[in-house]
């Protein structure tokens, strides 16, 4: 399996964030071809280091799925989706379970 995870900053208005993320930017994001399971979550730190507002794990059978999806009409509506709700952006990493 792999895993496309992204995490955003902590936006200004963390309930405005929140109620669209939920309510359009997931339900668009579930529609990415490929796609396996998904999850999201609001993290809380343990220690003093900073931690994302948001993380968003999405998993898919390979990597070249992965890319597909990213690439595909939804991948790049859910691209462009996300200024809406955090202007300052999202950072995109991947990774392979090991498996």
């Amino acid at each position: 399996m792999h895993c496309l995870t992204v995490t955003y900053p902590a936006p200004d208005d963390a309930a405005r964030f929140k109620a669209y993320y939920e309510a359009r930017h997931l339900p668009l994001a579930k529609q990415l071809p490929g796609l396996k399971s998904c999850t999201f979550a609001y993290p809380e730190a343990l220690g003093p280091a900073p931690v994302p507002f948001c993380i968003f794990q999405a998993w898919f059978a390979d990597g070249a799925t992965m890319l597909a999806a990213l690439q595909s009409e939804i991948g790049r509506k859910v691209a462009e989706d996300v200024p809406n709700y955090s202007p300052r952006g999202a950072t995109l990493f991947h990774f392979s379970d090991g498996a």
